[in-house]
């Protein structure tokens, strides 16, 4: 009976303890360096799937300017990059349905033209070997850097195209609720400072889009 309960406790500690060790031996750094500018990390999650809760793959956000509010996130026109590290193998077409599904739940209008740079983004996606890394660079006046091992493609695309990339994290339908909180992460609320009496600001605060918060 020990001998049994041994074994058991063994295997528990080889299928989750080898992975939690995995985990914390591989964090997200603080900063990154991107062209120039230095990024702080908003926030990491865990993408979970079905209802076994399979890990997929472990996500973080580096911006400029940090915050919980996916409104000024979507708002800031400055280097953003998504980074991804797949803790299960998964395939070019799981990879590309995955995302095509996403793309279209985020963005609903079929606008003309968004369709070049999104078509050229998913024949961009290659399969994810267990291990392997994803790098999403939103670079405004050029495009969507994507970098999965040694390979480097630029997709030109416009501001909207790269909100959309964002959106597919932190929009209204990202991968899973538990993803959107943890690339928000807890940062202290955004103040929108404005001019009492001046009519000049209130017409500038009108303008500001607000697009669709995450799923809770």
């Amino acid at each position: 009976m020990i001998c049994r309960w041994s074994l058991v406790w063994l295997s528990c500690f080889l299928v989750f303890g080898l992975s939690t060790w995995t985990q914390a031996a591989d964090p997200f750094p603080t900063t990154v360096e991107i062209s120039g500018k230095t990024l702080k990390k908003n926030g990491e999650a865990l993408c979970e799937w079905g209802i076994f809760g399979l890990d997929l793959y472990r996500v973080a956000l580096w911006v400029e300017v940090p915050s919980s509010e996916p409104e000024v996130l979507l708002q800031q026109n400055t280097i953003r990059c998504l980074e991804l590290h797949f803790v299960r193998a998964l395939s070019q077409n799981q990879m590309r349905k995955a995302y095509r599904e996403s793309i279209k739940a985020n963005q609903p209008a079929d606008k003309e033209e968004l369709k070049a740079s999104i078509e050229n983004f998913l024949e961009s996606v290659e399969a994810a070997a267990k291990g392997s890394k994803m790098r999403l660079t939103c670079l405004p006046g050029k495009g969507l850097e994507i970098q999965q091992g040694k390979k480097k493609t630029l997709i030109p695309g416009n501001r909207e195209f790269l909100d959309l990339i964002l959106k597919l994290y932190i929009g209204n339908k990202p991968p899973t609720p538990a993803v959107a909180r943890g690339l928000l992460g807890q940062h202290p609320k955004t103040v929108v400072e404005k001019a009492e009496g001046t009519a000049e600001a209130e017409e500038k605060l009108r303008k500001v889009p607000t697009p669709d918060a995450p799923r809770r």
